[in-house]
């Protein structure tokens, strides 16, 4: 090797080097931070933008022969169309069902002008007497759609995995997106209240359907 080959093999042995060191830097962050969030799961930021509980993935509603609380068929689908908040009663309309409909009343009132987009369901069981449970509540609850589930309650079956007297949140295309769990006092009523009203504003102006 000849004395000029010399700083030249020099140069590009450290020329690769400086590349390599540039990679590592370039690197290092993706690395780490895919490390830390397989090794070190609790490192995890639990942070979230929606207050209801997000099903990823969200469930496509299969059609339902769902009927109004006198036994008729439906001319329509009332899953589809709008933004869909659903209520489940199982058997007689407690303090615990009472206090989500109260609920989503002063929420669905609080949208404004954009409350035309967002409706209310109630799917009573088939052992609920439904028209009686409209009777009762219906002068408290005049945006309320009240409706009876299937024969074989399939609305029931589909929205088992859901919490006792939760909220179900539905899009105008049928699919299930969030869960909101009964609030248990007053306290997590007001809370209820400002997460549910701050996630169907942010979903009305981030969708132009329904």
């Amino acid at each position: 090797m000849t004395e000029n080959a010399v700083p030249r093999v020099i140069n590009r042995t450290r020329s690769r080097i400086q590349f390599v060191l540039l990679g590592l830097l370039f690197f290092a962050p993706f690395v780490l931070a895919y490390s830390a969030f397989w090794l070190f799961p609790d490192w995890t930021p639990q942070g979230r933008v929606n207050y209801g509980q997000l099903l990823t993935p969200t469930r496509a509603i299969p059609m339902l022969a769902l009927r109004d609380v006198e036994g008729r068929a439906l001319l329509s689908d009332p899953l589809r169309g709008k933004w869909t908040l659903v209520q489940l009663v199982a058997a007689d309309c407690d303090e615990a069902c009472r206090r989500e409909l109260v609920l989503t009343r002063q929420m669905h009132a609080a949208l404004g002008v954009k409350r035309e987009r967002v409706q209310r369901l109630l799917i009573a069981s088939d052992a609920v007497d439904a028209l009686a449970l409209k009777a009762r509540y219906a002068a408290e609850q005049p945006d309320l759609l009240w409706l009876r589930d299937t024969p074989d309650n399939a609305a029931a079956a589909f929205f088992a995995t859901a919490p006792a007297d939760a909220v179900m949140l539905v899009d105008p295309l049928g699919s299930w997106l969030m869960i909101y769990p009964h609030a248990a006092d007053e306290e997590a009523v007001k809370r209820d209240f400002k997460g549910m009203q701050k996630d169907i504003n942010k979903l009305l102006k981030l969708s132009s359907i329904g």
